[in-house]
């Protein structure tokens, strides 16, 4: 799996078959079991994405019908409070589950042999990664927000000396700023996360140290198109953004100042 397959099963819905539910909602609905079963029917179906889960049907789902996909959308099951039987799926390769208000902790992912993407969004109560370390193919992982401002982390020492290629994180915050767990990754290659979640001191610091990851924020600066007036962004903490040809001196000021700093960290 690489980084644009894992994105497209990240955001993607057209890449799944959908379980029809006739009381399907806004809020995800309310599936049922009869539902479930019609799962059978599906010839060649590898992707699915499913709603309406309470822990009930979320679990026989699981048990009874989930072993048939390579990938799997979980969308808006938020009353879900344990998903500890997701360590049974031993041949599945991707799962996103997205909107979530009771789950607090990750699950056993030992057996969890083929799984090589996990996306992760707007979970309200789950702040800590704790057990990803154990998923023994996980290359690629995405932690955050996709609609709600929710996502928090206590900390990323779960993430030390994992084998992950690629770690997002879109969420509000994470307690513990420490970005050196990064460098104890030693197959990283993509390392994203908003602009303004880290100091441009900790940003140079990451591309200093870690010259081969590459990363939406690991810049100076982002240029936008189609914007009428402030179209750069400085990347790093509370820092502006400004308009190219009015703001230039201050945009190529911003960007000595971090290839500078990087220069410095490089030298540590």
């Amino acid at each position: 799996m690489n980084t644009e397959e894992f994105y497209r099963l990240c955001h993607s819905t057209d890449l799944y078959k959908s379980v029809e539910q006739k009381n399907s909602d806004i809020t995800g609905g309310n599936i049922t079991r009869k539902e479930i079963d019609l799962i059978d029917e599906w010839e060649g179906v590898e992707r699915v994405m499913i709603s309406g889960l309470k822990q009930d049907t979320f679990d026989y789902f699981v048990q009874h019908r989930a072993h048939k996909f390579k990938a799997i959308q979980f969308w808006k099951n938020k009353l879900v409070e344990d998903w500890s039987s997701l360590s049974t799926l031993k041949d599945v390769e991707f799962i996103g589950y997205f909107h979530n208000q009771r789950i607090t902790k990750m699950w056993d992912m030992t057996g969890n042999h083929a799984l090589k993407g996990l996306s992760i969004s707007d979970f309200t109560r789950l702040h800590s990664l704790d057990g990803i370390q154990k998923a023994p193919a996980l290359e690629r992982l995405h932690f955050g927000d996709a609609v709600w401002p929710a996502s928090v982390l206590d900390d990323l020492k779960p993430l030390e000396g994992s084998r992950l290629k690629e770690f997002t994180f879109s969420g509000k915050k994470i307690k513990d700023e420490d970005v050196s767990v990064f460098t104890t990754m030693p197959d990283l290659e993509v390392l994203n996360s908003p602009t303004n979640h880290y100091t441009t001191e900790q940003l140079a610091w990451l591309v200093a140290k870690l010259p081969h990851v590459e990363g939406y924020a690991l810049k100076p600066c982002i240029q936008f198109e189609n914007r009428s007036e402030k179209d750069v962004l400085i990347c790093g903490k509370r820092k502006p953004f400004l308009s190219s040809g009015k703001d230039d001196a201050r945009i190529q000021k911003y960007a000595n100042k971090f290839e500078e700093l990087v220069r410095q960290y490089k030298e540590e």
